[in-house]
């Protein structure tokens, strides 16, 4: 495998298939009694986290009962509850003289962020992790060359750590901001 850093602001880093794709797991085997409590512990932290995104979108749709907010959001992606939440409470926040837009804007960016790193947990590739703490999580076919390359992402023990406690921050900064949203 290649190794290829791009100068990228977010650093992104890859590695260029050769000709065969090759983990064995190695190092996972060696580090697995550490990772996966962490890994549990921090999608239970997403679980409750996106549970209280279904709340506050279903808070908005109706206050006599959660129901008819669950239909509307039932097929719906976290990344589409994310966006949902953000416009109907974007639209109550321009009723309201924009009081509580700048938290409105962070959680939405927060939301983002953490979601992405938790696709990124779900769907890496665990036998490439490596002593360094990196893993695969993702395929990319290269458009101008074609090449395979394999997108790596740094997931050390104390960045898992880290998210938990940022879906703790965000959960309470969640229940404050709907406590403020309706009052007018």
């Amino acid at each position: 495998m290649k190794n290829i850093e791009t100068p990228d602001k977010k650093q992104d880093n890859f590695d260029e298939l050769d000709q065969y794709d090759f983990s064995d797991g190695g190092y996972l085997e060696k580090v697995a009694k550490k990772y996966f409590p962490l890994i549990g512990e921090f999608l239970i932290s997403f679980s409750i986290l996106e549970q209280e995104l279904n709340l506050i979108i279903a808070d908005f749709v109706s206050d006599r009962a959660h129901e008819t907010g669950y239909v509307v959001i039932e097929k719906l992606t976290t990344n589409n509850k994310i966006d949902l939440f953000y416009k109907m409470y974007v639209r109550l926040e321009s009723l309201n003289d924009k009081k509580n837009k700048a938290v409105l804007d962070e959680i939405r960016n927060q939301l983002d962020k953490i979601n992405i790193f938790r696709n990124n947990i779900v769907h890496a590739n665990w036998q490439s992790f490596t002593k360094d703490g990196y893993v695969r999580t993702k395929i990319v076919v290269d458009t101008d060359e074609g090449f395979v390359k394999f997108k790596k992402v740094l997931m050390n023990s104390k960045i898992i750590k880290q998210k938990i406690k940022e879906i703790d921050r965000l959960s309470e900064k969640i229940d404050e901001y709907k406590e403020k949203a309706f009052q007018f």
